[in-house]
Formats: structure tokens, sequence, C-alpha cells
């Protein structure tokens, strides 16, 4: 018994640390972060121009006197992406609202901090993995990702096949062979048993937490490939992982670009109409991923799962 007084329940004051430490895996979106913005979309569908040359195979040549003969000039083609809506509604009883946290900070603040950071996290899921969809009453429009708007350069290796150095430079070879040195492939991005594989691949490989001063939550490899620029290694946590599917890209990030849609398209918080007792609103975006050249770009499916 306390010396003088029993310490009865009722009268005394829970110990209480006024520390919450979020550990949500949630600001980890590097294409959210670094990819760059380009021209609003002015409507749902969003469309740009495209333009290939091939490097000549053969030439011929011209004997003296000869009349020049003209051939068609190569014609520029579209490509287009549709804009999709991603939310994150916040509802917070009055009372709630009204009450502080054990942190001291207010209450919807908080929860309105943590919807805008789901948001961004939703943005970079649906980056990678967007399957498109045009869209219909009731049914809402969907991106093409990474994943999708990536179709020459595509390669399903057999399941488990391990992750080898010569693997990587045959990756940015097949970036070179498609485009010149300046948009040739200068990052890997992997679940994070690839990065892992890199770092064992030995002089090639060095640590750098810059990074070309790209905005990043964590140290990156640079490995220094063969053919062309040093590759940034990067290992993310929406990049599928499972056996079978488990994939890598070898990108350039200059090939892509959001374009939000004009006047209230980027994420941005908006009221909604209450029916009752409590605070409503959502942090909301309409975007688009605009793929200025998928060519630069390399996909390789099937590694294996384990060191």
């Amino acid at each position: 018994m306390a010396f003088g007084k029993f310490a009865a329940s009722d009268e005394m004051r829970e110990s209480l640390l006024s520390i919450l430490k979020d550990i949500s895996p949630n600001e980890d979106n590097y294409f959210v972060s670094n990819l760059g913005k380009g021209a609003p979309a002015t409507n749902t569908t969003h469309e740009w121009n495209l333009y290939y040359a091939s490097r000549p195979t053969s030439v011929t040549v011209k004997a003296e006197g000869a009349e020049t003969s003209y051939s068609d000039l190569t014609a520029e083609t579209r490509s287009s992406n549709v804009t999709t809506i991603l939310d994150r509604p916040v509802k917070l009883s009055r009372t709630r609202k009204s009450i502080a946290m054990v942190t001291g900070e207010d209450a919807l603040s908080v929860e309105k901090e943590r919807a805008l950071r789901m948001l961004k996290s939703d943005m970079e899921w649906i980056t990678i993995n967007g399957a498109y969809a045009a869209g219909s009453s009731g049914t809402g429009r969907s991106i093409a990702g990474i994943d999708a708007c990536i179709s020459t350069n595509v390669t399903a290796r057999a399941s488990g096949q391990s992750f080898t150095e010569t693997e990587l430079n045959d990756i940015v070879q097949e970036s070179y062979n498609q485009v010149g040195y300046d948009y040739i492939m200068n990052m890997l991005v992997a679940p994070p048993i690839i990065k892992r594989r890199v770092a064992q691949f030995g002089t090639n490989v060095t640590r750098n937490i810059n990074a070309s001063e790209k905005r990043l939550t964590s140290e990156v490899r640079v490995y220094d490939s063969e053919l062309g620029p040093a590759v940034m290694v990067i290992a993310h946590k929406d990049v599928r992982a499972t056996a079978g599917t488990l994939t890598s890209y070898g990108l350039n990030d200059d090939m892509f670009e959001y374009s939000f849609l004009i006047n209230s398209g980027e994420p941005h918080w908006e009221d909604r109409a209450a029916s009752g007792d409590y605070v409503p609103g959502t942090y909301i975006t309409e975007f688009t991923l605009v793929s200025y050249q998928q060519r630069a770009c390399v996909k390789r499916t099937g590694y294996a799962t384990t060191m």
C-alpha cells in the first residue's frame, strides 16, 4: 500500500507518452517526387506526338550526275492516355475534431496530412501498375502506367532465372540499340531482392546518396554499365515481386511526365457537404502519365525471388 494513502486508479492520470511514431511505408514515392510536370491535360483523353526514325542498316550510293530522288518523309504518330481520378476522403466527427490527439496536434490536420501521404502512394502505385481503362458511366478511367506503356523491349525470362551482371548489361544494351546515347536507360527500378543482387556485382557498383540530385528517401546503388551512362538502382515497393512475375524496369525517367487536368487536377483539398455531425472532405487529383518514347525503356520479368 502507498504510504499515507492508497493510490486508487480513479484518482490517477494514465502515463501516456505524447509521441506517436508513424512507420507507414508511404514516403517511398520516387516517381511522384521526381517525374517532371508536362503541359496540363485539357480533356480526359490527353494526346501527344511521337517521332522515331530507325538507324539505317544499308545505304544506297549515288552515281555521278544522277537525278535527286525523294522518298516519303517519316510521319509522326499520335499517342495518348486518359486522366484518372484518385481521392483520399476524410470524415471526422465534430467531437473528435475538437479533441486534441495525444501529441497535442489538431486531429483534423493530422488526418488530412495522412490522407495526402496516402494519395501520393496511390499515385505512385498507379504510375507503375496502372492498366488502361477508358471508363464508362459509373466506372472510373485508369491510366496506362509504366508497365503498360513499355511494349518494344519486353522479355519474359524463365521463372526463377537469376539476375546477373550480364543480364543488367543486356538490359542496357537493349535500350542502347533503340535510342541515341542521351536517352539510354539510366535507372533500374526493381524489387529489393534485385538491388541486393546488384550490390554483389563487385567493383562496378558504388554507393550514392545524392544520385544525380534526385529526391530519394534512401541510399541507392549506382552501376557503371559497359555501354551507357551509370545506372541508378532503386528498390521499389510497388514493382511486382512475386514468383514468376518478378519484374525489373530499365528506365530513362525523362521519357515520362505527369499532366494534370487543367485548373483542378493537381492534388488539393476539397470540402464536402455534411449531412450529419461531422466534418467531411477529401484530397483529390486528376492526372495522366505521358510516355514520350517507351523504346528507351526495357521490361523483363520472371527473375528469382531469392538471393
